[in-house]
């Protein structure tokens, strides 16, 4: 089934308004390329019903990427963020039903949905343009630190649906590295509890939230830190709440 022609229109939009972004003086407001990715994501109902429409719109994602006229970082960031509103949107796909991680491996799920292959397809699609967000070196700005989070936060969306081992092995390497932005290993953290849902947590987890527990580098990673811990029932409430007392009380000094 080829792509549906309102989507890929949308995108043509969104080229020429880059294409007007580059040009020095360039002021209208319908060229804002911002503005033209918003719009398209207004049909992200048909983004994804099918896999070459959604295949569309995550393969024009470098060209977003590579933008560096006027509005470059807005219109970056506005594409990530509704990449998220893509997730919602194939997770609203699913029929009503009760299903785990677990009940996705089991053979009768898997006849279930194969009526919903594009569905399933979609959130393949989704979970590996996500993925590939979150490689790469340290960045050094807020903007690049942002999308980094936003890619995170999409992962986390679909970990309950796609529990993937090498999502883990990377989000333990992000959160543990002191290199890495603190706005991607708060992301990476708050990835962890998520992945494991009920549960127990494997020991490279319960190490990196161990270690981060002792020497969080910053109030938004304990934070993050003791809320997975929580979740996967390696700490107390009280033991939560005093552990971010403390820092509040040292940073006061």
């Amino acid at each position: 089934m080829p792509a549906q022609p309102s989507v890929l229109r949308s995108i043509e939009a969104i080229r020429k308004a880059i294409a007007a972004g580059n040009k020095v003086g360039s002021t209208r407001a319908s060229q804002d390329p911002s503005l033209a990715v918003s719009k398209l994501f207004r049909l992200a109902d048909k983004i994804v019903a099918d896999r070459e429409t959604l295949n569309a719109v995550l393969a024009f994602a470098p060209e977003i990427e590579a933008f560096r006229g006027k509005g470059s970082q807005a219109t970056a960031s506005e594409f990530s963020q509704n990449i998220g509103w893509l997730v919602y949107n194939a997770k609203n796909r699913l029929p009503p039903s009760n299903i785990t991680p677990d009940l996705f491996q089991q053979e009768e799920e898997l006849v279930t949905f194969a009526e919903n292959s594009d569905v399933i397809a979609c959130f393949e699609a989704l979970a590996t343009h996500a993925f590939s967000r979150t490689q790469g070196p340290a960045v050094h700005s807020r903007h690049a630190a942002g999308l980094r989070t936003s890619a995170w936060k999409q992962l986390t969306c679909l970990t309950n649906i796609l529990r993937r081992p090498e999502h883990l092995a990377h989000a333990i390497k992000v959160a543990a590295n002191p290199r890495a932005s603190i706005e991607e290993r708060t992301a990476a953290v708050e990835f962890l509890p998520k992945y494991w849902g009920g549960d127990d947590p494997d020991d490279a987890t319960t190490n990196v939230l161990q270690e981060l527990a002792q020497g969080p580098p910053a109030r938004s990673v304990l934070v993050a830190v003791m809320h997975a811990r929580l979740e996967l029932g390696l700490e107390s409430t009280l033991g939560a709440l005093c552990a971010v007392e403390d820092w509040d009380d040292e940073d006061a000094w």
